[in-house]
């Protein structure tokens, strides 16, 4: 089920929050303005033009020049991104053979545009592929490189 205000954030704007949720998994209690630049390549005023929009939607807790920290929904909401861009990632490396740096791109790419439904189809396809197809990986990569059965 999609959440309204997953409907109202900007893929830009869920980068800041995996970013922020990546940077606390690391072990941050919280993260600064300049710790969030340095993670996403950004310069210091993006950062905080998307931390004043974040709070203002109740996501983040910021204040200027202070630590930023994810709102319990700001958490669900990165937490749900990041599984959603890795079940991509694992569907173009594990099924298509894609190459790990073109999947990793392409997954984050795609993630932003893809409902939850969507996502349980394909975590069900790729569960089925491995648990009722024999040697279906094989048979994809020959079928890749001969184009044929």
């Amino acid at each position: 089920m999609t959440h309204r205000k997953e409907e109202e954030i900007t893929p830009g704007l869920q980068e800041y929050l995996t970013a922020i949720y990546r940077l606390k998994r690391k072990g941050k209690k919280v993260v600064r303005v300049k710790e969030l630049a340095e993670e996403m390549g950004v310069r210091l005023s993006s950062v905080t033009d998307a931390a004043k929009r974040l709070s203002g939607l109740g996501l983040i807790s910021y204040e200027k020049y202070g630590y930023i920290d994810l709102t319990p929904e700001g958490e669900r909401i990165a937490s749900s991104t990041l599984n959603r861009e890795e079940v991509f990632y694992k569907f173009l490396r594990e099924i298509l053979s894609m190459e790990e740096k073109k999947a990793r791109e392409e997954a984050c790419w795609v993630e932003h545009g893809v409902g939850d439904e969507t996502i349980l189809r394909i975590s069900m396809l790729m569960s089925f592929l491995e648990e009722c197809v024999n040697d279906f990986k094989e048979r994809f990569e020959k079928f890749l490189e001969s184009r044929s059965c």
